[in-house]
């Protein structure tokens, strides 16, 4: 099977408006920011808005959108992050709570919060304790800013159920470094000024799909998802607005693959074929159990039987007179017939 990569240029919103219902498996990405940078002068980009009601009437719209492409089931990776120790470009400190606005409008769009982890940045957190003595000197009592660089990574689902199969692609090893959902990563990327970082990418493309699903990314930047995707044996669609983000995702990545790179295995249904020969075995020792069991019962139940009729002709044999020595014989006679 031979795996697609779709990188679009264009506005998400217009873009996803073309794409089919409930085709997408999975969901990852990193939105633009209100009152930090700017990456254009399009007024349909999100880091453009002129206020943060703006932006979250937009940002619902895209999830709306996104909630509508992604397949019963499927996974919404969210990547954000709250800079209420950030200076914004209005000189103010602090952002809205994009915690809770984000996690409203994804229940608002019949998602639910299926797990989270937090993302922690290596890179940036030692940048900042690296300039420890500028926060310092700028602390005033009561007003203190710890150097925490710390990022959310929450994941919904959409209503509904997916399918299913027992098998993944994640090693045992993998399991057991990712589990506990605090990840430790470096977030260096090729140039873009909040890079998405490829390990995390990683993970939540095996944690939570499949080989050869399909995995969109509506705010793609430089194409981290897409080049991640491909690399892991899944589908991408990558949307970014930014042309020169766009062009710089073209010639530092998509353009250094060889063309076997999109060659995907038949994993996916192997998985599928051994899923359901083990469901089949399944139900095949299901049915010899119960099969077992009701013998038994049925033997069981014939002592009992057998049982109740040597109680009752000793009754008999005693009201008829006879010695306790005699009925005995009698009964031990009764019982070498019977099931013991």
């Amino acid at each position: 099977m031979r795996l697609t990569n779709e990188w679009i240029n264009g506005d998400c919103l217009k873009e996803l408006k073309k794409m089919s219902d409930e085709s997408v498996d999975l969901v990852i990405t990193s939105p633009p920011y209100h009152n930090l940078r700017v990456y254009s002068n399009d007024p349909s980009d999100l880091s453009n808005c002129e206020s943060y009601e703006e932006y979250y009437y937009l940002l619902g719209l895209v999830i709306a959108e996104c909630q509508r492409v992604l397949k019963k089931g499927g996974k919404f990776v969210m990547q954000f992050e709250d800079y209420n120790y950030t200076l914004g470009r209005d000189n103010k400190m602090g952002q809205e709570c994009l915690v809770g606005d984000i996690n409203k409008i994804m229940l608002d769009n019949d998602f639910s919060l299926w797990t989270k982890a937090f993302w922690r940045k290596y890179s940036a957190q030692r940048a900042m304790l690296a300039q420890g003595n500028l926060y310092y000197r700028n602390m005033k009592a009561r007003d203190t800013i710890l150097a925490a660089n710390v990022g959310y990574v929450f994941v919904y689902k959409k209503a509904g159920d997916c399918e299913l199969i027992k098998a993944s692609d994640i090693t045992l090893e993998e399991w057991a470094d990712w589990a506990d959902g605090v990840w430790n990563i470096s977030n260096s990327g090729i140039g873009h000024t909040t890079p998405f970082a490829e390990e995390l990418v990683k993970r939540c493309i095996k944690l939570w799909s499949c080989p050869n699903d399909t995995v969109l990314d509506p705010f793609a930047g430089a194409g981290t998802v897409n080049k991640v995707a491909i690399e892991c044996g899944r589908n991408a669609i990558g949307i970014e607005l930014n042309k020169e983000f766009y062009d710089l995702a073209i010639e530092k990545r998509f353009n250094e693959w060889s063309d076997d790179v999109y060659e995907s295995d038949d994993s996916i249904e192997k998985m599928k074929e051994r899923f359901n020969a083990e469901l089949i075995a399944g139900k095949e020792q299901s049915a010899n159990a119960k099969a077992e069991k009701e013998e038994k019962k049925a033997m069981t139940d014939k002592k009992k039987e057998l049982q109740s009729q040597i109680k009752a002709m000793e009754a008999e044999l005693t009201a008829l007179g006879l010695k306790k020595a005699e009925i005995k014989k009698i009964r031990d006679e009764a019982k070498e017939n019977t099931i013991d």
